[in-house]
C-alpha cells in the first residue's frame, strides 16, 4: 500500500482583525463598509470550489479595500499555496503573522507551506507553536502535518506518535489511519495494519481508500477470500475508476 499524497489542512474562517483604515472611495461598491466582507465570502467559496486564481482576485481586491487585514492575507496565502506559488504564500502568511503574531491559522498554514517546500525544520517549529495553543480547535490536523514532517525526514518513531495523536476518538484524521497502516506493514506488523484499516472503515464508511488498502494488504498476505469482500466493495462503489480496475486485477478478473 502506497502512502497517500500530503494532506494539508486549511482554515477558511472569515474571522480576524480588520484595518481601521477607511475604504478607498470612488469605485462605487468599494465605499460600502461591507464590500470587503462580500469579496471575502465570494473568494472563500471559490477557494472551496478549487477556483484558486479567481479566489485570489477576490482576496486581492478585498485587501485593497481594507489593507492590513490579517484574515485576507491568510486567505491570499492559501490561494498562492494551492497554485504552487509557495514563495508568495510565505510572504502572505508572514504578513498576516506580523499583524497578529497569535494568528494560529496563519501559522499552521505557513507550516504547511514549509512542509511542501521541504523546509522541515521551519515546518516543525510552526506546527509546534500551533500545538502550544491548547485552545486551537484543529489540533488533530496539525498533529497529522507534524507527523508528515517527521516522516519526510525518516524519523519514523516520531511520525507514528503524531499520527496516533491525530486519531482523536471524536474527530480522527482519516489519512492518519492509512499512514499508520503503511508504517505498521513496513515494520512487519500486518495484524496492526489490518486493525487500523478496519477502524478507518468503521469511522469513515464513505471513504473507499480504506477498503482498497485493506483488500490489497489481505491479498498480499495470501488471504484472498477475506480480501474479496473489500475489493468488491471498491468495484461496486466506483466501477469505472482506476481503483476499481486495480481491484479487479487483484481479484484475478479482467
Amino acid at each position: 500500500m502506497r502512502p497517500l499524497a500530503l494532506f494539508l489542512f486549511f482554515v477558511l474562517s472569515l474571522g480576524g482583525c480588520t484595518s481601521s483604515s477607511s475604504p478607498k472611495s470612488g469605485d462605487g461598491d468599494s465605499e460600502n463598509p461591507l464590500y470587503a466582507l462580500t469579496l471575502m465570502r465570494q473568494g472563500s467559496l471559490m477557494l472551496q470550489q478549487g477556483r484558486f486564481e479567481a479566489a485570489l482576485d477576490k482576496f486581492e481586491e478585498a485587501e485593497k479595500v481594507t489593507p492590513g487585514n490579517a484574515t485576507i492575507l491568510n486567505m491570499m496565502g492559501l490561494c498562492h499555496m494551492r497554485l504552487g506559488q509557495n514563495d508568495r504564500a510565505l510572504m502572505a502568511f508572514d504578513s498576516a503573522l506580523a499583524l497578529i503574531p497569535a494568528f494560529t491559522d496563519a501559522r499552521n498554514n505557513r507550516g504547511a507551506t514549509y512542509l511542501a517546500m521541504g523546509q522541515y525544520r521551519m515546518a516543525e517549529v510552526d506546527f509546534g507553536a500551533v500545538l502550544d495553543d491548547s485552545t486551537y480547535p484543529h489540533r488533530f490536523d496539525v498533529y497529522y502535518n507534524l507527523a508528515m514532517t517527521y516522516l519526510q525526514q525518516g524519523v519514523t518513531a516520531a511520525a507514528k506518535a503524531n499520527f496516533r495523536n491525530a486519531l482523536d476518538p471524536n474527530q480522527p484524521v482519516f489519512e492518519a489511519y492509512l499512514q499508520l497502516a503503511t508504517i505498521e506493514q513496513q515494520e512487519g506488523s500486518p495484524d496492526e495494519a489490518i486493525r487500523l484499516l478496519e477502524e478507518a472503515i468503521f469511522e469513515f464508511p464513505t471513504r473507499i481508500e480504506a477498503p482498497m488498502a485493506l483488500g490489497t494488504l489481505l491479498t498480499h498476505l495470501g488471504r484472498e477470500k477475506e480480501a474479496a469482500t473489500y475489493l468488491q466493495r471498491v468495484i461496486n462503489d466506483q466501477p469505472n475508476s482506476a481503483r476499481a480496475n486495480e481491484a479487479r486485477r487483484l481479484l484475478g478478473g479482467d
